[in-house]
Order: structure tokens, then sequence, then C-alpha cells
């Protein structure tokens, strides 16, 4: 987990219990800062899983339709992404090939930067 997160992306620690932002990273990757400042060790956070709660938190519409063969489906849409729920909590981009499935927050924070070249606004999902 330590080399996907940057900046901004979301995480839990026990401290905390919810979902709080890295504020910085330091050089030797062993420490992350919080939005309290605090500086912890890596090991000690926790990846978000994505949920439907989250995913309407960050403004995904849950769509659904129906198709011959296949029966109804579903999948999240943003003005920018549209994700697909692939297998058993994983999740990913329409039409994006090449970028693994997604699991947790921060991989959605990742890949959402690369699609679009903007930040996935995850204010909302700080007050869960």
């Amino acid at each position: 987990m330590l080399n996907e997160l940057r900046v901004g992306s979301i995480v839990t620690h026990p401290l905390f219990g919810t979902p709080t932002v890295v504020k910085a990273i330091a050089f030797n990757g062993l420490y992350i800062g919080t939005e309290n400042g605090l500086p912890l060790h890596i090991d000690d956070f926790k990846p978000v899983e994505i949920t439907d709660e989250i995913l309407e938190s960050l403004h995904f519409v849950k769509m659904k339709d129906t198709a011959p063969g296949i029966g109804e489906f579903d999948w999240w849409e943003t003005d920018d992404i549209s994700l697909t729920h692939i297998h058993k909590g994983l999740y990913g981009i329409d039409g994006l090939s090449g970028i693994k499935p997604m699991k947790y927050v921060h991989e959605l924070q990742n890949a959402y930067f690369v699609v679009t070249g903007n930040e996935l606004n995850t204010k909302e999902l700080l007050y869960l």
C-alpha cells in the first residue's frame, strides 16, 4: 500500500476509526502525517474499502440496466468516469484497460486522477 499513497489519499488509523487524509509522506516512507498533524507509522494505516455508501458520498450515481443473456446489471457514474463492479468488491473503470481492479478508495483516487487529471473530491467522505 505504501507505494500507492499520495498526499490527499484517504486511509484509516486505529487512533481515529474514521477516514482521514494523508497530509505528508516522509522521505524514508515510514511515517505519514494526517490532517491533525500526527506523524504515524505507515504500517498502522489501513486502506478504506470501496462500498456503495462511499461511492454515494463521492457523488457517484448507481445506474441499472438489463441486457439480453445477461439480465440486470449495474454500474456507478460521475460526470467524469463510470465504474463497473467486476467481482467481489473489485471495481474497474469502463473503457480503460491497464489499470488493476480497485478495491480501496486510495486506488480509486489514483485512477480518477490518471483518467481526468483532477483530484477526486473526498471532503464528504471524511464525515461518514
